[in-house]
């Protein structure tokens, strides 16, 4: 695996970012062979519940077994092809495609279809089940890997993560979630990740909103392919924790049970699609879905303490709703981002500039912020990039 570089490079050319062989490469390399957020287990509580989702274009459902275990699947009747499941919900016992009432157990085994005797005397059902997918489970956040069906990778890709992990027990704290907010952001993934990654930015762009730190007061570790965001000025922010407790003052903002224990950091990135944001008030996870070389579809859901009564943040208010699509998106922005007052939205505003300026002929990047509170991240990121795509 890669550590973060004193003198960092960039490694990655425009076309990585703008071409969409690069794109499709990417699609079948890097996202079928690594790990993403999928759902928070608790969502499924009963045998029967499930939900949908795509992963890398390819359409998947995460279920709860008899037994009361999780497990993924690709979203395909074994006999057409057909898409079985929609939306979430529960199914009860069996999952019946809707196309030819084929039958399967919530176990994914082929149990029955319609005139086998007439239309498949000879179909061998034990090789009709369906196509299994890997999950893994940490901190109640379900993962799944459409490379690995066993899942057997999981632990090492969490590796070193297990005892520097936030406290935030989604569960056992009875946290409350915000709506779930969708941004449609027309940036290359890698754009997005990168400026997540860049600690240089976040005294300048975000001076009105984050106000730092300069990169000498942060860092970033690597642990395996994830990377740990660690600010050693987390109190003297002027960021959105104290803004998101002033905003729902009245609302008995306690902190999350075990916020003070030391040795959590401020951002996780688990490579290569999702971010996790612990603080002492709340947990905020991001799942990054590209959708093309040039989009990038995000989900991010907020969790608070359940003591902060009467909590309720909706996408309806974000900056650049869309109320059609029920999306969130720039076209939309009534004020110019700076003066929104909304990290997220500066951040969407400046990748949105960055996958513009890709499309210039004289676009370069000269160098890249040294230290590990710059921009030395992002060639540890790019690295992990180039290991699944040659």
């Amino acid at each position: 695996m890669h550590s973060i570089p004193d003198e960092p490079r960039q490694l990655l050319d425009r076309e990585a970012y703008v071409s969409r062989q690069w794109f499709e490469r990417e699609s079948q390399e890097l996202f079928a062979n690594t790990w993403h957020f999928a759902c928070m287990a608790f969502e499924l509580p009963e045998p029967g519940d499930y939900l949908t989702t795509t992963i890398a274009g390819h359409p998947i459902f995460i279920i709860r077994d008899a037994d009361g275990e999780l497990s993924a699947w690709h979203n395909l009747c074994r006999h057409r092809g057909t898409e079985l499941l929609e939306g979430t919900g529960n199914t009860g016992k069996t999952i019946v495609c809707p196309y030819h009432r084929w039958t399967y157990g919530i176990d994914g085994r082929l149990r029955g279809l319609p005139d086998r005797a007439d239309c498949f005397p000879d179909l061998d059902r034990d090789n009709h089940h369906l196509l299994p997918i890997g999950l893994g489970v940490f901190k109640e956040m379900a993962f799944v890997n459409l490379g690995e069906p066993e899942g057997a990778g999981f632990e090492q890709w969490i590796g070193s993560l297990r005892g520097k992990e936030w406290p935030h027990e989604i569960s056992a704290s009875k946290l409350i979630a915000s709506q779930p907010f969708i941004y449609d952001v027309a940036c290359n993934w890698k754009v997005f990740c990168e400026n997540a990654l860049d600690g240089y930015h976040l005294a300048y762009l975000h001076e009105n909103t984050l106000g730092g730190p300069v990169p000498a007061k942060n860092v970033w570790e690597a642990h395996g392919r994830n990377l740990v965001w660690y600010s050693t000025e987390r109190d003297g922010l002027k960021n959105r924790i104290p803004v998101f407790v002033e905003k729902h003052a009245g609302l008995g903002a306690s902190k999350v049970p075990g916020a003070d224990q030391p040795g959590y950091g401020g951002v996780y990135y688990l490579f290569p699609t999702t971010l996790v944001t612990p603080s002492p008030w709340s947990l905020t996870i991001t799942a990054m879905r590209p959708v093309g070389e040039g989009r990038l579809r995000l989900e991010a859901r907020t969790w608070v303490p359940d003591s902060w009564l009467g909590y309720k943040e909706s996408p309806q208010d974000a900056p650049g709703f869309d109320s059609e699509s029920g999306t969130i998106r720039s076209a939309n922005w009534q004020v110019h981002p700076l003066e929104t007052g909304d990290f997220q939205t500066e951040d969407i505003w400046v990748c949105e500039k960055m996958q513009r300026s890709l499309d210039s002929p004289a676009y370069a990047i000269r160098q890249l912020a040294g230290g590990s509170g710059g921009e030395a991240a992002l060639e540890t990121f790019q690295r992990n990039v180039l290991d699944f795509v040659q």
